[in-house]
């Protein structure tokens, strides 16, 4: 394995991205102070895992990031990779090369990747553990290691030894152990003390546990035979009330059979009412009805003979209009037959026009050629005349065709024109449904979107009730928590007092003696006084103990109670009769002499409050004893009082009488006087809170009314949002039906009429070029027989010479006179074609004004027609025949309803009399179950007060071995023998169990921490033999290698490594023995600085073959060498090289030239290094 390349990125002056690519052997890195190149080191060194920023130069981490120079900014992250080449898998990781990266951000997030992936700092750590690299390995030697070998003490020197044999984690693994075996002594010791104290309760525990489980026995077993009885009883009871209850069900049934029977039949009476009243009500409508019919058909008869008139004069309009537009069709017609006749006639003329320009063109050529010319014309005329006549046929073909186009059109046209009419009407029925449905559609739309927001509001409101309901129920139930601790803590309060917690174990029996009525006290001073809370801690600092003296009426009775108490052996109490107890009191005028001091609060008596009978005791303990705000104030009012009483502060501090201070911090402990006043403000807290829990709960039930309420409205009008949007579709789908249905009309009759405007133009066009072939063909017959004439005339002119010119000078003036009449046609035509032009557009303009009117007259509600007044007529006929058919059968129900009614009533007063009887009958079977349910319920009272036993709850009763007497009598016996017992404590059944489980617990406690102390030291001692054996082994080698290596480098002298105790391997320091050629043997101190250094140099080189490591960075060790030394080092670094990889931060030229590569670090621009490479075998083959 070998470093094969460093990469580094915004690493301290490593502004931009630098790569250095290693070979085995020996790399050299150079270049001037303060050029950067020892950064290479501190890159290497931390991307290996070193967390210290002191190691790598800075004062914090955030310093190896580039800060940026004059002329480059700083950057947020630095970013060093190192790619190792791992064909020997000395890593142990399945790849032939591994790439480990360490990256830091200015904002102090830090990142380690393995090969790119992310990765912990341990798991870098583990990879290079006993590969001979990591941060603290050999592989990188500064100055400072060298420094550290020269000037340590021989104690501190053996460390780097010690890193070399690998006992590092041994010694770590051995400081852990002895910590954990000081640990197991110590808990060893504490375990021993509290089972010495366990023994010493065992026994005792153990008497008052058997004492108690014979207690627990015989209650039990009484408890079974008293229950047994108890429910027994309840059994009795419980039949009889069984066999009442199932005969008052039966009378039940028949008086509810009886009652849903008179409920039917009133319900019947009351559905008969409402349907007489709904009878009458139709009754009324349908006369009314035909009151209304009766008008209508005589409404109806009057208006037809309206209709009648209104309906032919609207005939006759739009036969008026059709007729109009049939004339200005014919009109148009012509007025186009006559432009395109005249276009004919003008391009008829022009061409003739153009003939005779040529043909007198040519006559002026002919009477000025020669004969020999008019022979060369004759021939040209001769083609000519044969071209026409292939002009001639083909025009005659054209015609021919033209003619039977024109034929088949106007068939087509005829089709057409019948067809796109029949679209018009349909297309103004269309019109009619869409505008209908659209009407409808937007009605929906309109009710939708009313609803859409009404539906927002309702849910916008009902959230906002919802909020408002669980934030009241969240308070409620925060309230309900708040009552169940007020609850909880009084109940422990109460407990506490009931069983009179608190007090010593002789006051607590004469409290419960007192209870039972065995003896006559008036109770503890704490009871029988109140204490406002300002004053709690000073009064009960003034009482102490006095807190739980017991006020009786006389000495008689104390003396009963103290001998109750001997009696039980259940501890001491003292007691204070009221009979012989006297009063303390101050002076009044002292009294008035403190009052003026600022700090006085109060005499203490006159604080508390008490029964009157009580007050010589109470001036007894309080009269003689000052209540101060302040401790500095209290000392000052007992000077004042010559230190004859005792002042209590508010804190509890006390200036004693005599002088003496007592005070401080204790912890605070519940006592008597806070529990009372603290279990009244409950009591009080607990009346408030139920005032508010009632009306909590109140708003919450408005608050979910309301929620409730408001929920229904949304659901309402969801559900009509449904319904209407199931409408809203259907007439959307209708409407989007009509109007695709329209624009598909609209655009078959645009194409139709856009087809008829295309048949007509194309008829005109065929017209014109028929007409125009003809005139061509006419023309084109003329040139022919010109041109014939014209060649007779050639060949005259040829034949006959001179005198035809004559004639051809005759014909020439002929021509001009026709063209002179040609020229007057073409203006003529050309006139008249703008005439026509403007003509037709005014045609066309009136044919659509008539067209817009017929569509308006068609489209005009046509609602009113004679046939739909003559049906309405009918209907309503129909209508009025058929309400007085209605009315009758109307009449006719109401009569039989009327009847039936009444019978109804009759039944009803028959069925109420037998239910009186029933009723009866049932109460008195209510009385007998009534009077067993009380003897049951004081049965469940008696077993719940004695025994928390409820009847109805526990399955499994105790069964009776004996007759029922038998067991009352054995009951009576069994509490008699509990009686005899005496006190049992209960408690000590558990207590015993668990100081024995305890015990029992400690010892296996013990035990383990006994063999934990002997594992400990086994393994102690098995890491100081292995760390014995590695260090003796590795010091050997380090030495041989050192003597070696001391000879080469000084080229002879002797030295050497010494323990300086070889009997304490763990602990020995070692020492440095040499001798440099030429010179006595004496301490390295007494060595030039060049031998120190090279003296180091050779332990580490010693150190390097002891124990290789893949490759070392060398940084400068070699600094304070001369030259001679240095070509000496260089020789024995490419001997190691053979087996590491050395990359050596130099400024020295020896080193240099023994180097395989060479890289040179610049600092070009001020704070930013750049890297130059050279390869010294390269150059020297150069």
């Amino acid at each position: 394995m070998y470093l094969k390349r460093l990469e580094m990125m915004g690493f301290k002056s490593f502004a931009k991205r630098t790569n250095i690519d290693f070979v085995q052997g020996v790399t050299a890195v150079v270049g001037p102070n303060g050029s950067g190149k020892s950064n290479v080191t501190d890159a290497v060194r931390w991307v290996l895992g070193e967390q210290s920023a002191k190691s790598l130069r800075g004062a914090k981490m955030e310093d190896i990031i580039f800060s940026g120079s004059d002329a480059h900014k700083s950057v947020n992250v630095a970013e060093v990779t190192l790619i190792l080449d791992n064909t020997d898998e000395r890593l142990k990781l399945p790849y032939q090369e591994v790439s480990v990266t360490r990256r830091v951000h200015r904002s102090g997030e830090s990142e380690y990747l393995l090969n790119d992936q992310s990765c912990r700092l341990k798991d870098i750590t583990d990879l290079f553990m006993d590969s001979g690299l990591g941060k603290e390995a050999f592989s990188i030697i500064s100055q400072g290691r060298v420094d550290e070998i020269l000037n340590s003490r021989p104690q501190d020197r053996r460390a780097i030894f010690e890193e070399a044999a690998g006992v590092l984690k041994y010694k770590t693994r051995k400081k852990k152990a002895e910590f954990k075996l000081l640990e197991a002594d110590e808990n060893l010791l504490r375990i021993l003390d509290i089972l010495h104290e366990l023994q010493d309760r065992l026994l005792p525990l153990e008497e008052q546990a058997a004492k108690a489980k014979d207690y627990l026995h015989m209650t039990n077993e009484m408890k079974d035979y008293d229950i047994a009885v108890l429910v027994t009883d309840a059994t009795a009871h419980l039949h009889k009330m069984q066999d009442a209850t199932k005969a008052k069900k039966e009378w039940e049934i028949k008086e509810q059979a009886l009652a849903f029977d008179i409920t039917d039949l009133e319900q019947k009476i009351e559905e008969a009412n409402q349907r007489l009243t709904i009878i009458e009500q139709q009754l009324d409508a349908e006369q009314q009805q035909l009151v209304e019919a009766s008008a209508e058909v005589e409404r109806y008869e009057g208006r037809i003979a309206l209709v009648t008139e209104q309906s032919n004069n609207r005939t006759q309009q739009l036969d008026k209009l059709h007729q109009e537009q049939t004339l200005l069709h014919q009109q148009l017609a012509e007025q186009q037959q006559a432009k395109s006749t005249h276009e004919q006639a003008l391009q008829q003329a022009q061409q003739k026009l153009a003939q005779l320009k040529t043909v007198i063109t040519e006559q002026q050529h002919l009477l000025g050629r020669t004969a020999q010319e008019i022979a060369i014309e004759i021939e040209d005329k001769k083609s000519q005349y044969i071209d026409l006549l292939s002009k001639e046929a083909a025009l005659k073909n054209e015609v021919k065709h033209v003619e039977q186009q024109l034929k088949h059109h106007h068939q087509a046209s005829t089709k057409n024109t019948d067809a796109y009419l029949q679209m018009q009407e349909t297309l103004v029925t269309v019109q009619q449904q869409e505008q209908s449905a659209k009407q409808q559609y937007e009605q929906y739309q309109m009710q939708y979107k009313q609803l859409k927001q009404q539906e927002t509001t309702a849910n916008s409101k009902w959230q906002e009730y919802q909020i408002e309901a669980t934030k009241k129920q969240n308070m409620l139930f925060e309230a309900y928590q708040h009552q169940h601790k007020l609850k909880t803590r009084k109940d422990t309060l109460a407990e506490l007092a009931a069983d009179f917690s608190g007090y010593y174990e002789g006051v607590r029996e004469i409290l419960v003696a007192r209870e039972k009525g065995q003896l006559l006290v008036d109770g503890a001073v704490a009871e029988l006084m109140q204490v406002p809370t300002k004053y709690t801690q000073a009064i009960e600092t003034a009482l102490g103990a006095a807190t739980q003296h017991i006020i009786t009426p006389d000495e008689k009775e104390a003396q009963k109670a103290i001998h109750f108490l001997k009696q039980k052996r259940k501890g001491r109490a003292t007691f204070l009769p009221r009979s012989v107890i006297k009063a303390r009191t101050i002076p009044s005028s002292l009294h008035q002499q403190m009052k003026q001091h600022e700090a006085f609060c109060s005499i203490a008596v006159e604080i508390v409050t008490y029964d009157a009978m009580y007050d010589t005791v109470m001036h007894n303990l309080l009269g003689a004893t000052i209540i101060a705000a302040h401790l500095q104030g209290a000392t000052e009012i007992a000077r004042m009082t010559g230190f004859r009483y005792r002042v209590v502060t508010l804190d509890g501090d006390v200036v004693n009488a005599g002088g003496s201070l007592t005070g401080g911090a204790a912890k605070r402990q519940s006592n008597m006087f806070s529990r009372k006043a603290e279990l009244e403000t409950l009591t009080q807290q607990l009346t408030q809170l139920s005032s508010q829990l009632i009306q909590a709960e109140k708003n919450v039930q408005v608050a979910t009314q309301q929620a409730q309420d408001t929920e229904q409205q949304v659901k309402e009008v969801r559900d009509a949002l449904v319904d209407v949007e199931q409408h809203l579709q259907s007439a959307q789908h209708y409407f989007q039906q009509c109007q695709n249905k329209r624009i598909q009309l609209e655009t078959q009759t645009n194409y139709s009429q856009n087809e008829q405007q295309d048949a007509e133009q194309l008829s005109h066009s065929l017209q014109s070029q028929h007409q125009q072939a003809l005139a061509e063909l006419k023309i084109l017959q003329e040139s022919l027989t010109t041109l014939s004439d014209t060649i007779d005339h050639l060949e005259i002119m040829k034949q006959k010479g001179e005198s035809e010119r004559e004639i051809l000078q005759q014909q020439l003036s002929e021509n001009k006179a026709q063209l002179a009449v040609a020229q007057e046609q073409r203006q003529m035509h050309s006139t008249r074609i703008v005439e026509l032009t403007a003509e037709i557009d005014k045609t066309i303009n009136q044919l659509q004004i008539i067209s817009e009117e017929i569509t308006l007259f068609e489209q005009q509600d046509s609602s009113i027609t004679h046939e739909e007044v003559v049906e309405q007529l009918s209907l309503w006929r129909v209508k009025r025949t058929d309400t007085k058919e209605q009315v009758a059968i109307l009449q006719k129900e109401r009569t039989h309803q009327q009847q039936n009614i009444q019978t109804d009533h009759e039944q009803v007063q028959k069925l109420r009399l037998q239910h009186k009887n029933y009723t009866t009958q049932i109460h008195a079977y209510t009385l007998t179950i009534e009077k067993s349910q009380a003897q049951i319920q004081y049965v469940e009272e008696q077993l719940w007060d004695q025994y928390e036993w409820d009847l109805r709850a526990e399955s499994e009763v105790p069964v009776l071995t004996m007759p029922i007497e038998q067991a009352r009598r054995h009951v009576k016996l069994l509490k008699q023998s509990i009686e005899e017992l005496g006190n049992v404590n209960l408690d000590a059944i558990e207590e015993y169990e668990q100081v024995k489980e305890r015990h029992t617990f400690l010892e296996a406690q013990r035990n383990d921490l006994l063999e934990a102390q002997q594992t400990l030291n086994e393994a102690i001692r098995e890491m100081d033999d292995e760390m014995t054996t590695r260090f003796s082994t590795t010091f050997e080698a380090v030495r041989i290698h050192f003597q070696q290596a001391f000879q080469e480098l000084f080229g002879g002298g002797k030295a050497d490594l010494v323990l300086v105790d070889p009997t304490n391997i763990l602990e020995t320091g070692i020492d440095i023995v040499a001798q440099p050629p030429g010179k006595k043997l004496q301490n390295l101190s007494l060595l030039s600085g060049g031998e120190r250094a090279l003296v180091a140099i050779a332990i580490l080189f010693a150190i390097l073959r002891t124990r290789p490591v893949p490759f070392c960075v060398l940084d400068e060790v070699e600094a304070a060498l001369d030259e001679a030394n240095v070509s000496r080092y260089t020789q024995y670094l490419r001997k190691l090289s053979q087996e590491t990889q050395f990359i050596v931060i130099t400024h020295r030229k020896g080193t240099m030239e023994g180097a395989d590569v060479l890289y040179g670090i610049t600092m070009q621009e001020s704070g930013v290094s750049k890297l130059v490479s050279v390869k010294l075998e390269d150059e020297e083959r150069a």
